[in-house]
């Protein structure tokens, strides 16, 4: 039997019934009425740079609200901050599967922005207050936009924030800290990322069995914590990680070692940490060796 091969466009369909070997893009055209609204246009480029909106944003409902509320602040870094995230949850993260409009942003919408796309990009600070200011603001732009087009998700959102909190809390921590085992010297002013990424290589090497993946926090047994990888149900026995930093449910995206000889592995590069309830919107991804959060 012939073994099918998956179109490369991402599909998941044959490639003799999907696009084949073609390249597939969508093209987006601008018209401008007159030389003012070309400059509109370019002004709003500007503007949307600042939070890293990508051109693609400025063509659909969201980028032009999104904008408007960048402008009543503009000089707000945490609504800045916050802008960044949600921008790249709608055009990176959903892309084409993006809702045609606001009122269509249902609850598996909101849900898998705070419980799945915030913790992917959190960033990594001495303060740890990342959960805080994303939940407040998050919640600031939603009673904003009920008022501005006249939907109705503010409850909800706040219902999923409040939910969400002590989870993305814990997740927040443990993120911390394993990022600084990697990178001790993170927020000091001669931290060196490519010295810092060649120690990590060098201890990648030491192992003589690696996994990347993602799993689940199973169980605690003393000092060990007990992982079950998606896609296989193996479990793996961790050491090393603090017992009072981990929480059963919780999802870990990253890498184990083990070395010769040895029973238990140990956790050695992270790429996320995620609450289980954002379990049902992720999919393997193999993590990058870089800090993605910092």
């Amino acid at each position: 039997m012939k073994k099918q091969s998956l179109c490369p466009c991402g599909s998941g369909k044959p490639q003799e019934k999907c696009c084949g070997n073609k390249l597939q893009m969508n093209v987006f055209i601008q018209p401008f009425a007159n030389p003012e609204e070309r400059e509109e246009f370019i002004k709003n480029m500007a503007i949307g740079s600042q939070f890293h909106l990508r051109q693609r944003g400025h063509f659909f409902y969201y980028g032009k609200d999104i904008l408007s509320y960048k402008r009543e602040q503009p000089a707000n870094k945490l609504r800045n901050e916050f802008l960044e995230a949600f921008s790249s949850f709608m055009t990176d993260t959903l892309e084409d599967t993006c809702p045609p409009s606001w009122y269509e942003c249902d609850s598996s919408f909101w849900e898998e922005l705070i419980f799945t796309h915030f913790p992917h990009c959190m960033k990594i600070t001495p303060q740890e207050k990342e959960t805080e200011k994303f939940l407040m603001q998050l919640k600031n732009f939603v009673r904003w936009l009920d008022r501005r087009v006249g939907t109705s998700w503010y409850d909800l959102v706040n219902q999923y924030a409040n939910e969400a909190r002590s989870d993305l809390k814990t997740c927040e921590r443990l993120l911390n800290y394993l990022f600084l085992c990697d990178f001790p010297r993170l927020h000091h002013s001669d931290f060196n990322l490519e010295l810092a990424l060649q120690k990590v290589e060098y201890k990648f090497d030491q192992f003589d069995e690696r996994k990347d993946s993602l799993f689940e926090v199973t169980s605690r047994i003393e000092d060990t914590i007990v992982l079950t990888e998606f896609n296989t149900n193996r479990t793996y026995y961790i050491k090393g990680i603090p017992r009072h930093l981990i929480k059963p449910g919780l999802i870990m995206n990253g890498s184990i070692g083990r070395k010769k000889g040895e029973k238990a592995w140990e956790w050695y590069h992270t790429e996320g940490i995620y609450p289980n309830r954002g379990r049902k919107y992720m999919r393997l991804n193999i993590p990058e060796l870089e800090p993605t959060h910092v």
